[in-house]
């Protein structure tokens, strides 16, 4: 079998029930973590991260084939060996299967693909469905939108949103474990599925804050990537109705709309005191001149990557209460939250011009995201996966129920 490693090469430390000595972490995603491109791929590296401070050899599955550069030599720094041709991938769990402690299988679609091939091949591995965010919550959103809007395309997102709960579902049934990223997606999934194990695995946050003062000026940003077209919607709502109400009050104020893969339909927002960047490849020196950061996300799930940076960087964060879900950061003492183009105009005009009020909340928001999301939570998560006291993965289980 030929790939750029055939196998971890570290053993784990001591036995993990029901397997090999080897316990190998297999992850499963649809293309390998771009922690440049996404927030997805930030938690995921992150995850990593934490898994081999865990000691715990790890092998990257990516569906996509890909390995493209300079992500691929990143997870080998990491010390994670990557499997990238299909056929092999299944090769390696046909005959290499009872060495598996751990299934990581991220997103539905890469998640059902394998699921068949752990089950016959690796019967002791605990497998775990990482939603990443619940999907299905996401686009039932997305097609309220379209169809308060009054859109062609709202039946379209309503099957979308009904196939991929009954996908999801699926997968929360079978897998021994589920992971989400807030408390609400995992009280969501409960009561679903009530028989589920249900776990919290959020985002993680290392660096806290800055301690600047706040920036100077009027500069009001948005980082987003725009193949998840949440950002798409919310880089035009921002740039087409807040921002102008903001410029009213403030003449001077400047967007910077900053992502990967912006579609027309964001490049063409330019002018008028909106600056389209594209991908940068280091953001803090546009954090640093950000006076702040908005995120103004109509429809979504999950825990957002964009606003747990913007903290991190010691940015002051207005946005829509979907944008701060999950994250128990609250109104006028972490952030400023409202869900209407005015509201969050006003909020945008009350950060540009009160700097204690900048300061006051970026430091309350600096110590709810490290107690919050810090990277022993992530840590104790999984160790407990991999834990000999963790429950044995399910012999018996339930008729799948859609």
């Amino acid at each position: 079998m030929r790939t750029e490693r055939t196998a971890p090469t570290e053993r784990a430390e001591g036995p993990v029930t029901g397997t090999g000595p080897d316990g190998i972490v297999v992850i499963v995603d649809q293309c390998i973590p771009r922690p440049d491109q996404d927030s997805g791929s930030v938690r995921l590296s992150r995850v990593i991260d934490q898994l081999r401070e865990l000691r715990r050899p790890v092998l990257f599955c990516p569906l996509d084939g890909q390995a493209p550069e300079p992500y691929a030599t990143r997870l080998r720094e990491q010390g994670v060996a990557l499997l990238r041709d299909p056929a092999q991938q299944r090769r390696f769990l046909r005959e290499q299967g009872h060495r598996i402690a751990l299934a990581l299988l991220c997103r539905p679609q890469p998640a059902i693909q394998l699921l068949g091939d752990l089950r016959d091949h690796a019967p002791h591995c605990r497998v775990v469905y990482d939603t990443v965010d619940v999907h299905f919550r996401r686009l039932a959103r997305q097609a309220d939108l379209s169809t308060r809007e009054g859109r062609a395309d709202r039946f379209t997102l309503r099957a979308q949103a009904e196939a991929t709960r009954a996908l999801e579902l699926l997968l929360v049934r079978e897998s021994d474990t589920t992971l989400v990223v807030s408390d609400e997606e995992r009280r969501l999934l409960t009561s679903l599925v009530p028989e589920a194990d249900v776990r919290v695995l959020s985002n993680i946050h290392s660096r806290v804050g800055t301690g600047a003062p706040p920036a100077p000026g009027a500069r009001v940003l948005f980082v987003g990537h725009y193949l998840h077209a949440p950002n798409v919607d919310a880089a035009q709502w921002l740039a087409r109705e807040i921002m102008p109400l903001v410029r009213r009050e403030v003449p001077e104020a400047t967007l910077d709309l900053v992502g990967s893969a912006a579609p027309e339909a964001v490049t063409a927002l330019a002018g008028q005191g909106v600056v389209v960047h594209g991908w940068v490849e280091d953001l803090a020196p546009l954090y640093a001149r950000a006076r702040v950061a908005v995120a103004p996300l109509r429809y979504g799930a999950g825990v957002k990557g964009k606003v747990g940076q913007a903290l991190e960087y010691g940015v002051p964060v207005a946005g829509t209460s979907i944008a701060f879900e999950g994250m128990g950061l609250v109104h006028d003492r972490h952030v400023l939250a409202g869900d209407t183009a005015r509201d969050l105009a006003g909020h945008i005009v009350r950060l540009v011009r009160d700097d204690e009020l900048c300061a006051r909340l970026t430091r309350a928001a600096a110590g709810q995201l490290a107690a919050r999301f810090g990277p022993a939570h992530a840590r104790a998560v999984l160790d407990d996966l991999l834990s000999p006291r963790a429950t044995p993965p399910r012999a018996d289980r339930p008729a799948v129920r859609i």
